[in-house]
């Protein structure tokens, strides 16, 4: 299945579409996105911070333009790249690189209920 990502530059719409797995440094990139994560939601009773939600994106858009290469840059992610879709085509992206599925974590709070 080809992973594509939609970026608007200059009024114009480009679809970057990616058909090879991903690759070990893909995998570090991930890796780095996951592990804010498990920081930023590890204690239910703190919030993350604004410092960590920008880390956060700022890492998923270098993880994005590494991923669809192409010249991509960082900054072309972060200005070009839609928060709800785009940021579903990366979430997508980073979770089939970590072998996982992306709604794996919404999945596991279903199977364990809260009494």
């Amino acid at each position: 299945m080809p992973f594509k990502l939609k970026v608007k530059s200059d009024g114009k719409e480009t679809v970057y579409e990616r058909k090879e797995e991903p690759m070990l440094v893909n995998l570090i990139d991930a890796l780095k996105v996951q592990h804010l994560e498990i920081e930023m939601y590890s204690d239910p009773k703190k919030p993350p911070t604004d410092e960590q939600n920008t880390k956060h994106i700022k890492l998923m858009a270098e993880f994005a333009a590494r991923f669809w290469g192409e010249g991509l840059t960082a900054e072309d992610v972060l200005s070009g790249v839609s928060a709800e879709e785009g940021f579903e085509q990366i979430t997508n992206g980073i979770a089939q690189t970590l072998n996982m599925s992306a709604d794996d974590d919404d999945e596991s709070e279903d199977k364990n209920p809260k009494k």
